[in-house]
């Protein structure tokens, strides 16, 4: 198996803990830096761990009392598939008309991309689906779509679906999702995404997970939007922890 990144493993910890009941529902969690020392790791990591258990229901946290075990987790795996919105849907909903191209599809194993499989708890035997796209609104670039999805979860995939929305594929399929984790950020080109972007851009990053009802993650997907042609609002804003994980495979030339 690949090495866990450090807040995987913290997450997973106390998940496990909790889920088994050995931390009780509203059992005080223990400071920051106490998990610091714990796992050998800094308060950045650990901040990250905690806000994905805050997000997934295991974890609920009081101003002016401090963190506490939760069971809410218990109602995210018990609920109904929850529709997150596609890129198809953000551009449609922008007034445009969507369309994708396949520009790479290929089947590789958990080794390949050890980060990447590490965070969709696949082997480093098991197989991902890869696969990049061009996203378009009326025929103008808006992104390019960098995918992972684990083969434990869906053996097959008709890539000819690939040319249209992913997520409505995926549900014809019976692949319900509960829930995801979204990251943003800005960053450099590589120098084919400069062709396709435009070399005086630099491209909005959104990167996400998404977890099925079953509570296993199984694809990761992160997109470069043109940066003047797209803009995400949000209430509030918080600096990313880490520096979200690319594979090798999503800088290799897009066209050959």
């Amino acid at each position: 198996m690949p090495k866990l990144p450090k807040y995987v493993e913290i997450v997973n910890y106390f998940k496990e803990k909790i889920e088994s009941g050995e931390i009780a529902n509203d059992e005080p969690f223990p400071p920051e830096s106490e998990i610091c020392a714990k796992f050998s790791t800094s308060h950045m990591t650990v901040s990250r761990a905690m806000n994905e258990l805050a997000v997934h229901g295991f974890i609920k946290r009081i101003k002016g009392k401090g963190t506490f075990a939760d069971d809410k987790f218990k109602a995210k795996i018990k609920k109904s598939s929850v529709r997150t919105e596609s890129i198809t849907d953000m551009i449609r909903n922008a007034g445009l008309e969507p369309s994708a191209e396949l520009i790479k599809y290929g089947i590789i194993k958990g080794k390949e991309a050890p980060d990447i499989a590490a965070l969709l708890h696949v082997a480093e035997e098991d197989f991902l689906h890869f696969f990049i796209r061009t996203r378009f609104g009326n025929g103008s670039l808006i992104c390019i779509s960098y995918s992972y999805i684990s083969q434990n979860i869906l053996p097959t995939m008709d890539i000819k679906r690939l040319e249209g929305s992913l997520n409505q594929y995926i549900e014809e399929l019976g692949i319900e999702r509960s829930y995801g984790y979204m990251e943003l950020g800005a960053c450099l080109p590589s120098a084919e995404q400069a062709k396709l972007i435009g070399s005086n851009h630099v491209p909005l990053l959104r990167q996400t997970i998404l977890w099925n009802v079953n509570d296993e993650p199984f694809e990761l997907t992160t997109h470069y939007f043109v940066g003047d042609k797209f803009t995400i609002t949000q209430d509030k804003i918080t600096a990313r922890p880490t520096q979200t994980t690319l594979s090798d495979h999503a800088r290799e030339p897009l066209v050959k």
